[in-house]
């Protein structure tokens, strides 16, 4: 497997249930988020809270197991929660936005 494909290869584990998520996304995908997470960074900017993009695992139940879903966009103001490429505190803000399925047509 190249490296182009492992980017793409993104898994979502809830419940204990791993979910291969689609291949990238669209253009108009990346460029949606792309606007949303601008218009954010620059609010947040001098403030504690920080803006993640399509980057950053949420751990949602940490010490239960280890699902988790990555948000496209993610607002987290507890910084300690962090830790390598997770965040298992709860999020301000969180932004998913949706694509067509490819096998919707």
């Amino acid at each position: 497997m190249g490296f182009a494909e492992y980017e793409r290869k993104k898994d979502e584990k809830m419940d204990g249930v791993i979910y291969e998520m689609s291949p990238a996304p669209g253009y108009w995908h990346g460029l949606i988020n792309g606007n949303i997470y601008a218009l954010i960074k620059q609010g947040l900017k001098g403030g504690a809270c920080i803006v993640s993009i399509e980057n950053l695992d949420f751990k949602y139940h940490p010490k239960i197991n280890d699902d988790h879903v990555c948000p496209d966009i993610m607002i987290i103001c507890d910084r300690s929660r962090l830790k390598g490429g997770a965040y298992s505190g709860v999020p301000k803000f969180i932004v998913e936005t949706l694509s067509p399925s490819p096998a919707s047509g």
